[in-house]
């Protein structure tokens, strides 16, 4: 295939993924729309990432207003509240695709920097030697943090999805609503807990040691 047919295939590519990524999101600007199409191997993927901050966003409000027209509604946080929760929770997801997105950079890869940190000490520069060995710590922290991310947003997926059933269920049983209190309350401390996680974050971009 000719150079010109790669490259009129890679761009119908980009225009596909494009059209599907504007309707996941249910809008895309003229600048993501050109970058999808011109960079879609790199851009694509973080697209989805930031379109299902709002998802998760959008799943625990559903699930808190689904449960409020059931027997659990006394034991949910105010709207007040839920919306917090939500903010909280689309902030986690956002904070969880910049470091997919920058840990995915060549130049973030661990391996690569402590490569370059034996480089310089092999050749007595200690002191750049040894900032290279700070940045592969960094590094490690900055991994661990996305892992962290990726957990607890798992997690809370869980429970809003087990909020969603248990309120069907006390729909059919009302009798059980008091026991689902447990459940709700696990809920709500597990996203205002990624408030730590916010603060371990922070502790590490501003190179205090977290631990």
């Amino acid at each position: 295939m000719s150079l010109a047919g790669l490259g009129i295939g890679y761009i119908a590519i980009g225009g596909v993924i494009a059209a599907v990524v504007a309707a996941v999101k249910r809008r895309l600007s003229v600048g993501d729309a050109v970058l999808i199409v011109g960079l879609w191997p790199l851009y694509a993927p973080l697209s989805f990432a930031r379109a299902d901050t709002h998802h998760r966003e959008a799943e625990l409000l559903a699930a808190l207003a689904r449960a409020k027209d059931s027997p659990l509604a006394g034991v949910l946080p105010d709207a007040g509240s839920a919306r917090i929760l939500g903010g909280r929770l689309r902030e986690a997801g956002a904070r969880l695709a910049e470091l997919d997105e920058v840990l995915a950079r060549p130049d973030f890869d661990p391996q690569a920097v402590e490569r370059r940190a034996g480089e310089l000490a092999a050749r007595g520069a200690a002191a750049a030697a040894a900032t290279a060995q700070l940045r592969v710590r960094t590094l490690g922290q900055l991994r661990a943090l996305r892992e962290r991310y990726r957990a607890e947003l798992d997690e809370v997926g869980e429970l809003v999805a087990q909020l969603v059933t248990q309120a069907e269920l006390v729909r059919l049983q009302p009798a059980i609503a008091h026991t689902s209190g447990e459940l709700v309350r696990e809920l709500v401390a597990r996203v205002e807990g990624l408030g730590d996680l916010f603060a371990y974050q922070a502790a590490i971009e501003t190179g205090v040691d977290p631990e």
